[in-house]
């Protein structure tokens, strides 16, 4: 027994120092710098891309048993920046295929990746070979060799390639596309892959990286993990149990694509955590120094809970979303979507229906009440321009129907929504039905003609019946008057820009207000200015109005010429008050300028707010010129000037009447003419 285990102990021992003189002999005889030339050539064969091997090539015993390949540089013969450097790969090898001459590799860890896409102005990018042809035939002979799994070089070496598992650290990608004014870049990419093939058999991997937009400094962390299943020879791939990750969002559901290689076609379906929207929205989407997109009012992460559901279909011709489901808190909005493709034949054709349930937006809107002096400025918007989508409208047709239950949004409230929108041929209509405000309706047709030059919009707009008292709740501005509101509107507007819409606007408001309360103070306090210059002894024309006026009609017009900076004719009757003005807004200084006339009218005018019978039918200049965040007491004063001139008239047409009076009573009736023509030369 003894001897039978010393002669097992030789053997092994033996074997062990044979194997170890095999493996020292492998490594002493074959040198791993002769694949050096093989790699580069067929990558090249395979890619039609450049690939230097800058390092050293040397055996590998950690993380994997097989090659080191140091500093790789993959480059493009049309572009001048590399496209792609790698510090390091290791390959696991098949230690048996290198006694046959053949290089077999069986599993890939890289670290230290970074990729360069960078695409200029007219839309061509590093990665794009200056010789298509040439680039095209590699990709070619790529395509057609995918089923076999061994390539020769030209040396004769063979390179086959059976990876079971791909991993790859500390990555990044920099992408700059000067046509879309694209600067990002993608960090700390981490690939794991187990098990990897493209022959219909499932394999798990993991995707994380972190992204970061070099223009508006924002970043992110995001992590993907699935289940692949690829088919490369059919076209099919699948991804099932998919996992994204971008905190607070995670998303999980499947893709597939059919027969990529010939006829595309894709299915997919994604269903998100319920998550907080507020936090997404400052973390992703405002810009963390602009405060007002801050969500108004007291709204715990308690009541703002999102989620979504959406799944899709399509094909090269056509996009289908079946269903999209939207939930914040309590509000649902659903949604469906079919888009096909336009051709030499026909145009684009987008068909969508959109419907809800009650939705408060509020919380994401700024309000007029919440800061009325705070609001965005219109110069902001008059600044820049903005172009209409005009090629676009001429490119599809729309169908899309809308049905609201009701919205807050801006600390207004709209209730019954209908609504259609439909594109034709260039000419855009949006049809809104009769839609509850306020205990009274607005309703507004909009037509947008794309075929004429320059296009055209016209609007027509009526509110009736709108409860303004109500309104002034949510809406300060509106806060002077009571009653109910009716308003008849008819716009053109021509232009290709905003800007150009803002300048040409045409057309005629009409407005009335029914049992009317209105708060005169501006109108007192403007003719209590005008009564200082008045003559002694008359006193305030208006120091017996109350501050709050019912006038039994209210009624007016606004007519607007050419934009809305200057032109604009407004009149406004008031019982026996009436106000005309012309003038207009300036968008850019977000100001406005109005010369006004003021007129008491005495009997028959129904007497609602009396003045002395000298300033009855005086038209009295006022001016409004102020900015919209003044002080409302600020906006309009009296014209000194004119209105010194004005009751210089009226004191000249007192005594007038005085002399005309006396001359009358006391002068003999034949000396009355002659009596009149030397007062009147006196006067004069």
């Amino acid at each position: 027994m003894k001897k039978l285990i010393k002669i097992l102990l030789l053997t092994l021992t033996g074997l062990v120092v044979l194997v170890g003189a095999g493996l020292a002999l492998i490594f002493l005889v074959i040198d791993p710098v002769r694949y050096k030339p093989t790699i580069e050539s067929v990558f090249a064969q395979q890619t039609g891309l450049q690939l230097n091997i800058a390092g050293e090539i040397d055996w590998a015993f950690s993380p994997v048993f097989g090659l080191s390949i140091n500093d790789l540089r993959l480059s493009n013969s049309g572009a001048r920046q590399e496209l792609a450097s790698l510090s390091r790969i290791a390959i696991k090898i098949e230690p048996r295929a290198l006694l046959d001459g053949r290089l077999e590799m069986q599993e890939f860890v890289a670290d230290g990746l970074h990729i360069n896409w960078i695409v200029d102005a007219s839309g061509v990018s590093n990665w794009q070979s200056g010789d298509s042809s040439a680039a095209a035939e590699p990709a070619a002979q790529a395509t057609t060799s995918t089923s076999s799994s061994t390539s020769p070089s030209a040396d004769g070496t063979t390179i086959a390639a059976a990876v079971q598992q791909i991993t790859v650290s500390n990555a990044s990608l920099s992408i700059q596309d000067a046509g879309r004014g694209l600067n990002t870049t993608f960090s700390n990419l981490n690939l794991s892959s187990q098990n990897t093939n493209l022959e219909n058999r499932p394999f798990p991997f993991e995707l994380s990286f972190n992204v970061t937009d070099n223009i508006d400094g924002q970043d992110a962390e995001v992590s993907l993990a699935s289940t692949a299943t690829i088919d490369f020879a059919a076209g099919n791939a699948r991804f099932d149990n998919l996992q994204l990750k971008l905190n607070p969002l995670q998303l999980s559901g499947s893709l597939a694509a059919q027969d990529f290689r010939n006829n595309l076609s894709w299915s997919g379906s994604l269903a998100s955590n319920t998550f907080p929207l507020t936090d997404f929205l400052d973390m992703y989407l405002r810009p963390a120094a602009d405060d007002t997109l801050a969500v108004p009012g007291n709204y715990s992460a308690d009541s703002d809970q999102f989620s979504m559901r959406v799944e899709f279909n399509g094909n090269s011709q056509q996009i289908n979303v079946p269903v999209l489901a939207l939930t914040l808190d309590d509000m649902q909005v659903t949604a469906d979507a079919a888009y096909t493709l336009g051709s030499d034949r026909a145009p684009a054709n987008l068909r969508y229906n959109l419907a809800a349930n009650a939705l408060d937006l509020n919380r994401y809107t700024r309000s007029a009440a919440d800061s009325p002096a705070e609001a965005a400025p219109a110069a902001a918007t008059a600044a820049t321009d903005t172009a209409l989508p005009i090629d676009l409208l001429n490119s599809m047709n729309v169908q899309g129907r809308h049905n609201i239950e009701s919205l807050a949004v801006g600390g207004l409230t709209f209730t019954g929504i209908n609504a259609s929108l439909d594109v034709l041929n260039g000419v855009l209509k949006l049809d809104v039905q009769p839609i509850g405000f306020y205990e009274g309706q607005i309703t507004s047709t909009l037509n947008f003609d794309t075929r004429q030059s320059p296009p055209s919009l016209t609007n027509i707009s009526s509110l009736r019946n709108i409860n303004l008292a109500l309104l002034a709740q949510n809406l300060p501005m509106a806060d002077f008057a009571a009653g109910r509101l009716n308003l008849e509107a008819l716009h053109t507007l021509r232009g290709s820009t905003v800007n150009q819409l803002l300048e040409s606007v045409d057309g005629r408001s009409s407005f009335s207000v029914a049992d009317s309360a209105i708060d005169v103070a501006m109108l007192k306090q403007v003719l209590s200015s005008i009564s200082v210059l008045s003559p002694a002894g008359t006193g305030d024309m208006v120091q017996q109005w109350p501050d709050v006026v019912r006038f039994s009609t209210l009624e007016g017009h606004l007519i607007l010429a050419q934009g809305l900076a200057e032109n604009q004719q407004l009149n406004v009757t008031l019982d026996n008050v009436e106000i005309s003005a012309n003038g207009g807004i300036d968008l850019n200084a977000d100001s406005f300028n109005y010369d006004v006339l003021l007129t008491v009218f005495g009997p028959p005018a129904v007497q609602t707010v009396p003045v002395s019978e000298l300033y009855q039918g005086v038209q009295w200049p006022v001016l409004c010129s102020a900015t919209f965040a003044s002080e409302v007491s600020q906006y309009c004063g009296p014209d000194f000037g004119k209105v010194r001139d004005l009751f210089v008239q009226i004191s000249r047409n007192q005594v007038q009447r005085r002399v005309q009076d006396a001359v009358s009573d006391q002068v003999p009736a034949d000396l009355q003419d002659a009596a009149r023509g030397l007062l009147d030369r006196l006067l004069r």
